[in-house]
């Protein structure tokens, strides 16, 4: 999707969007964050694709300076809107890829939630090395990345007839998206110099990808979601 197609989504984005801060319902975000923040002080957050600022609002008391990334000046102004009682956040309308250059490797705690999704290799190489190259040693990166099994599950389910083709590609709302096996993301992570150190299933509820719950189904879609640390 590009910045002006993106930017059509500001005004209704909580209902055209899945936004995982607010939709997820297994209560892993907070567990995330509380394992990347103890017993440590002064902290300062990225997070890389803020979108309209919900891991900021939620989340942003923990830190002591805040930066929000997205690439459309309309996302983020709805951002900074909604986050207005945290002066400590500044927000910033560019890029993703081009954060390290502007901010340096500050971050103690970098976000990135369902943003490396491209269908391009080139694309999302460049947003695992961004999310790298802006976190401090030893800090730590919280990803959340759509699940090649669930979609599989769904599928399976009749409750989706999304295509899939090699690559973990899936068709959905139009448009090609990169989903994730367990074992591909974290060998995917540890090529980034980053240790897993959480992983989990971050569910969410069907209608959030606009589905009826399949009668025979015992559980939520989810996404990947996980901690990593990076290397000193």
């Amino acid at each position: 999707m590009n910045r002006v197609e993106w930017d059509l989504h500001a005004a209704k984005f909580e209902s055209l969007v899945c936004d995982i801060v607010t939709d997820e319902t297994s209560g892993q975000m907070p567990r995330f964050v509380a394992a990347a923040c103890r017993s440590r002080k002064n902290l300062e957050l990225v997070d890389l694709g803020c979108g309209v600022g919900s891991f900021v609002k939620k989340f942003g008391h923990r830190f002591e300076r805040i930066t929000g990334i997205d690439f459309a000046p309309r996302i983020v102004a709805r951002a900074r809107k909604r986050c207005a009682d945290l002066p400590n956040a500044k927000w910033l309308a560019m890029d993703v890829t081009q954060s390290a250059k502007v901010l340096g490797t500050v971050a103690d705690l970098t976000v990135c939630l369902n943003v490396i999704t491209s269908p391009r290799q080139a694309k999302r190489d460049a947003l695992w090395s961004t999310m790298a190259d802006v976190t401090k040693p030893k800090g730590f990166a919280l990803v959340v990345v759509p699940s090649m099994e669930s979609q599989l599950m769904v599928n399976k389910l009749g409750a989706s007839a999304d295509r899939i083709k090699a690559g973990g590609l899936v068709h959905r709302d139009g448009v090609w998206q990169k989903f994730y096996e367990r074992d591909e993301l974290i060998s995917t992570v540890s090529g980034t110099g980053f240790e897993v150190t959480r992983i989990a299933k971050v569910y969410y509820p069907w209608s959030v990808d606009g589905l009826r719950k399949p009668r025979l189904s015992r559980q939520l879609p989810w996404d990947w979601g996980f901690l990593a640390q990076r290397a000193a």
